[in-house]
Order: C-alpha cells, then structure tokens, then sequence
C-alpha cells in the first residue's frame, strides 16, 4: 500500500469465468444399509482367527490397524474443488506483481452418512494466503502491519518482506480464496440430525451469514463485493438448526440457526494483528453469538437476516497497543434473492457492523470508545442463456456501496496522517462472464 493508496479510492473490477470443478470420486449409492453383516471382504486377513493363536491379527488391539473396506455406501465419498486465476491486480503494480496466475484453491473433501441420523465433513485445502503477515521494506510505502508501526522499534516481531508486502490487508493481497483456515483444514464438523427437524453440528464450520460468496455469483476474492468476504467466516464451535419443508436436494422453505464460536474471525478486517499470533487461536475470552432465518417466501423469492454479538482480540495491559485490543465484532446482515425468470436472478445484501475498540481497551489506551460504524450493501444481477441442454453461458454484473472506516481509518484521520479522513465511501463495479 503506497501513502497515496491509505484514502482507498473507488475500484472497478471485470472478471471472467475461472476454472472451478468438483468431482466425486465416491461411487454414488442410495440409502445408507441397515448395520450388520457385509459381502466385503476384509481389509487383512489372518492365517487364524483362534483366539489363542498369537498370529491372530484380526482381535485384541490390533483391531484399531486393520481399516475397513466400503462397498457401495453414503459413508463415505469424496470430492475435489479447485479454482485457479490470472488477471491484473494493479494494487500489486508498485512492486511489479500485478499480473498473476495461481490456484485460488485445491479442496480435498472426505464426507457421509455414518449412520441413519450421524453425518461429518472434513475439507483439506493446502493453499492458505488469506492471512495477513508481517511487512516491511520499501522506502515511501506505508505498511499498516509493519511490527515497528504497530509495536514500535522494540517490537521483537519480524518483518516478512518476501511475502508481508503482497499480503497487507483486505485491499492489498494476492489471496483468490476468502476463507480463512486453521492450517490446512478448511472445515471438519460432525453432525446429529435430531427428532422434529433439528440437527446439531459440533466443529469448525462456515457459518451462516448472508449468501455465501460463490452462491451470490462470485469467483475470488478479487471480485467478491468487500461484505461477502467479511461474511465469509469459518470458525470452532456448535450450531443448532431447525428446517421444515424441504427433503433431498430441495432447500427447506423456512430454517433457523442459532450458533455459539470462538469469535475473532474479524481480527483482519478491523487490523487488530495482535502480536502475530496464529489467527486460528481465540485471543477473546467470551464466545460470539450468531442467529440466522431463511425462509422461501414464494417459490422465486428467499430472505435471509443473521445477527451477530461478539468481540474480538483482548485486552492487554502489559502489552498494551491499539492494534493488539479489545474490538466491537457486531454484524447485522438483511439478503434477498429474487428469481424473475429460470435463467435470471437478483441478489440484494445489506450489511450493518460495528467495529473499533471496545470501551475498556479505548479507555486503556487513551482512544476514541464510541464503536466504529460500518454499512454497506451489494446488488447482483445474473442472467443465462442455454447454447445446449448442456451448457449455457451467462452475464454478471455486482455494485457495491460500503463505508470506508475502520480501526486504521479512524486512527490515520485523528493523528491526522496522509490526509486520511472519516465518513468516506468505498465503492466497487464489477463484470463477470461465465460459461458452464
């Protein structure tokens, strides 16, 4: 980020269709069958199977190293998602990275049925470049998660020029991919499908938040409207969800989730780096909270509306820094999606979050404690035309509205640095064409 790029000036994307593909590897099955014997052969056998012989492999502790082999059955399938991108990125042009190709994403996903009512997904992804990392470096550039502007010269933290630079925040970064991981894994959850609707789902997982980014039309973080990427959040913790009217592949009509994480999911959008620390560690000592409807109101019409209470970072005072605080994590999301026609469909989100230091950090700190204000909205049109009984092409086209402040915002303006001030808009443009 050069000094000129603080006051983030309006951008306008064109982005075309990008390789995305999922396989199932699996053999599809039907039902998964009832517990008891099977026709597979086991995965070892023994030479024995008296339970006096010490050559039997097949009881005892051994069992846990013999594994199982799967006939046709739902308990477990696999899929593989990937997405790769070149464009321009002139964000990245100051140091001659602006043109780029790079795999977005290689998800590796193990899924199934366990048992009539238990179900799991764990998704690997490799390729993890979300997370801000440490910058220092070239003269006449403004890092704003370079140590020494953080922490001061005596921060024991060090720079990372080699990738910090490309890695800076939301508006700088060579990221395709939105979520943010713990390491490798995407998500792993286990789920209890209950009596009357209900199911109740334990681990890290997206949470429901608004249109996820791909659902809503986007391809990559580079044309993803800035409030599908701070909704886009995958966290620890436990949800329970009540759906009535759907079965099989149909949504349900009317669905209902009430969620309880550990939070600090946006700890890189309101610059609150805290010490660098792995971004997959809960530095918050209370749990976020999170509710969320959806419901078809007619047969082309669905609403959605989430709210969030929860805070991030924490309060430390013997290391005490702005950037190392205790922040407001507030959201409230409104989505409505329309479909006037089979091959057409509106997307609206409007978004209101509350952010910047809460009132026993701003106190600590000697800073501004009213909470930081941030609303925006996003529009998508999409319309397709079909070439084939196959394969259709189609147009997209996003514009969003979103105010600028946040943490660094309001502390640049009232330390009257680079001409930054407050009350400022971000706006966004975006083209996409696809071909499916």
């Amino acid at each position: 980020m050069t000094v000129s790029s603080v006051a983030r000036r309006s951008s306008t994307a064109l982005a075309f269709a990008l390789v995305s593909a999922g396989t199932v590897f699996a053999q599809a099955a039907g039902p998964t069958p009832p517990p008891g014997p099977t026709a597979a052969a086991p995965a070892h056998t023994s030479p024995s199977t008296d339970p006096a012989d010490p050559t039997d492999q097949t009881s005892g502790a051994t069992d846990a190293h013999q594994g199982f082999t799967l006939p046709s059955s739902d308990k477990l399938r696999f899929t593989i998602d990937f997405l790769a991108g070149y464009g321009t990125d002139r964000a990245n042009a100051t140091l001659g990275f602006e043109r780029q190709g790079r795999v977005g994403y290689a998800i590796f996903t193990a899924f199934g049925q366990l048992t009539s009512r238990l179900s799991y997904s764990i998704a690997v992804n490799p390729v993890d470049e979300v997370p801000p990392l440490p910058a220092c470096g070239a003269p006449g550039f403004f890092y704003p998660n370079d140590p020494r502007f953080l922490y001061g010269d005596s921060t024991t933290i060090a720079c990372n020029p080699q990738d910090g630079n490309r890695r800076v925040d939301p508006y700088r970064g060579i990221a395709l991919d939105v979520l943010e991981q713990q390491g490798p894994i995407r998500e792993a959850w286990i789920a209890a499908r209950l009596p009357w609707g209900f199911t109740v789902r334990a681990g890290r997982m997206p949470m429901p938040i608004g249109f996820d980014w791909q659902e809503a039309g986007s391809f990559t973080a580079k044309d993803a409207p800035l409030i599908q990427r701070i909704d886009s959040q995958s966290n620890f913790g436990a949800m329970i969800t009540w759906a009535a009217g759907g079965s099989g592949r149909t949504p349900p009509r009317v669905a209902a989730t009430l969620a309880a994480n550990m939070g600090d999911t946006n700890r890189i959008w309101d610059y609150d780096y805290f010490y660098f620390e792995d971004s997959s560690l809960a530095t918050n000592s209370q749990l976020t909270y999170l509710g969320s409807v959806r419901a078809r109101v007619f047969p082309r019409l669905e609403v959605r509306a989430s709210l969030q209470r929860g805070d991030t970072g924490s309060k430390v005072e013997r290391r005490p820094s702005y950037w190392a605080s205790k922040r407001n994590d507030d959201a409230t999301v409104v989505s409505v999606q329309l479909r006037p026609t089979t091959f057409s469909r509106l997307v609206y989100e409007r978004a209101h979050y509350i952010w910047g230091p809460r009132a026993s950090s701003a106190q600590m700190l000697g800073v501004d404690p009213s909470p930081i204000r941030k609303d925006g909205f996003y529009a998508t049109a999409e319309a397709w035309w079909p070439l084939t009984a196959a394969r259709r092409i189609g147009l997209s086209a996003s514009y969003e509205r979103i105010d600028r402040d946040d943490s660094l915002v309001r502390w640049l303006a009232d330390a009257g640095l680079y001409h930054v001030t407050t009350n400022q808009l971000d706006r966004m443009t975006v083209g996409r064409c696809t071909s499916i």
